[in-house]
């Protein structure tokens, strides 16, 4: 029986998702590819475990940067919108105020200069 390479990001991403210290896991995980000759797929395995990550939890990555640094209550409140999602900050001044918020593959502008920019946009767009 051949196993696809998201079954086996599925089987790690469960064994591992809740733990602290997966190193242990990890290695079993990669001792089985090795002994069952399938370390060609680690590849294939790495892309597939953000999708099932996304799957399981909603997100696997998470970047915000905002016109002044997040505060701990919002970086809990993300935390628990998305478990375990790479959740990772950056400030711009230039944003005026609000953010910009990449969810994996989605970009959400909520920051005053986006919306400047979408007003700025509509004003020429009707002239």
């Amino acid at each position: 029986m051949k196993i696809e390479a998201i079954q086996l990001a599925r089987i790690l991403v469960k064994a591992t998702a809740h733990q602290v210290e997966v190193r242990d896991d990890v290695k079993a995980f990669v001792a089985f590819l090795a002994e069952n000759d399938m370390l060609d797929k680690w590849r294939e395995i790495e892309l597939a475990i953000g999708k099932v990550w996304k799957e399981e939890f909603g997100a696997s990555s998470i970047k915000v940067l905002s016109a002044h640094p997040l505060t701990q209550e919002a970086r809990k409140i993300i935390g628990e919108i998305a478990p375990g999602a790479e959740l990772s900050t950056a400030v711009d001044e230039r944003l005026i105020g609000g953010a910009i918020i990449r969810i994996d593959d989605k970009r959400i502008d909520g920051s005053i200069t986006g919306q400047l920019r979408a007003l700025r946009k509509s004003l020429l767009a009707s002239v």
